[in-house]
């Protein structure tokens, strides 16, 4: 078998142009029958097949996708690009991934004020320089309530450039495609849960104020103790980041203030752990003296000590579907379509069978 074997000379021995035997490899239906035949004989003769650069000279496409993202070590945006690129490769693209923002606190958290505003800008004029065929945006500024003029700026010059897929809260004027998805109903399960196995007094760690996923979290909890006549005053709730040490933080900060709970809803499982360690180091033990929650479970939940009783929000199967989308808008076919997962309530031990003999401890 002859190798490196070109689209040219698969042309020329066909007798047809290069751009015929493109549109045979590319399964376009615009070829005579009798040209297909040859030209497929030939390809297979050679067991012929162009790469990814050849196929790009020919679809003047990069065959490449752009994920702009703010932490890859969080599980949360880990676990759904896992998928995205899983299902990228299997559609003949390679990735491009943009870790956007670095911070120099020790425990390795990001902090949205801390954020160099310029990073993501700067990415989306990369992405447009790279030539990628799209992009994915998941989380960064768009996730604050308030987002900055040159920001929006940036993402507009890159809809106009490239199909942009956006994981967040739609902004106006935008050529982008928005995909919002959190709606709280995950917290309501969790706090509804809690009150069903007699808890009344249940606090709220973790998430920083001004980023719309805490701010919608924080209303559904309210809500939630609201309509089931519990207690929901500003005392139970405790503020700081996405991480470990912030739960931990966040729980002490509860402690401190003496405000007296039986169970604790976590904004996700890092925050959870930290919660654990700051109530064991104060003699509470998780689930005998406080039940606990997560509204967002990652891969570890199962394997921590407690197991942790999670709200399971689907990512990894949300990053499949935002990644088909995007090629849906790169290639020009389907419709938007609008991506619902429903929470589901993932009961294992950090929240017990009832509620405890001891409430809280003296």
């Amino acid at each position: 078998m002859e190798k490196n074997v070109t689209i040219t000379q698969i042309a020329r021995e066909c007798g047809t142009s290069i751009a015929t035997v493109s549109r045979v490899l590319n399964g376009s239906e615009n070829v005579a029958s009798e040209t297909r035949k040859r030209v497929e004989s030939v390809i297979q003769k050679y067991n012929f097949s162009p790469n990814a650069f050849a196929r790009g000279l020919i679809s003047r496409q990069s065959m490449t996708l752009g994920v702009i993202t703010p932490d890859i070590t969080n599980p949360y945006f880990s676990a759904m690009y896992t998928e995205i690129e899983r299902s990228a490769l299997n559609a003949g693209y390679s990735m491009i991934l943009c870790n956007t923002r670095f911070s120099s606190t020790t425990h390795g958290g990001i902090s949205h004020e801390g954020a160099s505003l310029k990073g993501e800008e700067a990415y989306f004029q990369m992405m447009i320089d790279k030539k990628v065929d799209g992009v994915l945006v998941i989380g960064g500024q768009i996730d604050l309530m308030q987002v900055c003029d040159d920001y929006r700026h940036a993402l507009q010059h890159l809809g106009k450039s490239v199909p942009v897929v956006v994981i967040g809260r739609p902004l106006e004027g935008m050529d982008c495609l928005f995909i919002e998805r959190e709606t709280g109903s995950g917290v309501a399960t969790a706090v509804s849960y809690l009150a069903s196995l007699g808890h009344r007094n249940i606090a709220f760690v973790g998430g920083e104020e001004g980023v719309i996923i805490t701010e919608t979290r924080v209303k559904a909890y309210r809500s939630t103790l609201e309509a089931l006549g519990l207690p929901h005053s500003d005392s139970l709730i405790s503020l700081s980041d996405y991480y470990a040490p912030d739960g931990y933080q966040a729980a002490a900060q509860l402690l401190e203030r003496g405000t007296r709970f039986t169970a604790m809803v976590a904004i996700n499982d890092s925050v959870a752990m930290g919660a654990v360690r700051a109530l064991a180091d104060h003699d509470i033990l998780v689930p005998k003296d406080v039940a606990l929650i997560s509204c967002d479970q990652f891969p570890s939940a199962e394997y921590l000590v407690p197991r942790l009783t999670s709200i399971d929000q689907h990512n990894e199967l949300f990053g499949s579907m935002v990644i088909q989308t995007l090629l849906c808008a790169v290639k020009g076919v389907g419709e938007p379509a609008k991506l619902t997962f429903t929470p589901e309530l993932v009961v294992r031990e950090s929240c017990g069978t009832k509620l405890g003999m001891r409430h809280f401890p003296d």
